[in-house]
C-alpha cells in the first residue's frame, strides 16, 4: 500500500509540474501577443532623419537619406554640395563640412574615381 501511495504522490507531483509549465507557456504567449499589439509595425531606420513636424497629417514627410557617389573628373566638393545639399537647411560651406566629416576627409581635395557618402533629402 505504501508503494502505491508513493507512486500516486509522484504522479500528482508530475501532474502539478506539467500544469505549472503549461500555465507558464500560456502566460508567456499572452505576453508576447500583447507586445505585438503594442509595438509598431514599422521599425525605425537609424539612417533616416524625419524632418516633418506632424505625422499622419496628409503631408509627405521629408527625410534625410545617404548615398554613395563616384567622384567624376572636374567634380569638387563645392559642385557636389550644390547638387545634393538642401538649400533650405544649410549653406554650401556647412554641407561641405558635413561631407568631409562623413568621409573622414582632412582637406577639400578629392580625386576622380573615389567614392563619397553624401546626404540628400527626399520624401517618404
Amino acid at each position: 500500500m505504501r508503494r502505491q501511495d508513493s507512486c500516486m504522490s509522484g504522479m500528482k507531483r508530475d501532474n502539478r509540474m506539467f500544469i505549472k509549465r503549461l500555465l507558464l507557456i500560456v502566460i508567456v504567449s499572452i505576453f508576447a501577443l500583447g507586445l505585438s499589439v503594442i509595438l509598431p509595425d514599422d521599425p525605425v531606420d537609424a539612417h533616416i532623419k524625419n524632418t516633418a513636424t506632424e505625422r499622419g497629417s496628409g503631408v509627405l514627410d521629408r527625410c534625410k537619406y545617404y548615398t554613395s557617389i563616384e567622384v567624376s573628373t572636374g567634380d569638387s566638393l563645392w559642385s557636389i554640395a550644390e547638387e545634393y545639399m538642401d538649400a533650405r537647411n544649410q549653406s554650401v560651406y556647412d554641407y561641405i563640412d558635413e561631407i568631409k566629416e562623413i568621409n573622414g576627409l582632412k582637406s577639400d581635395q578629392i580625386r576622380a574615381g573615389e567614392y563619397l557618402m553624401v546626404s540628400y533629402y527626399g520624401y517618404e
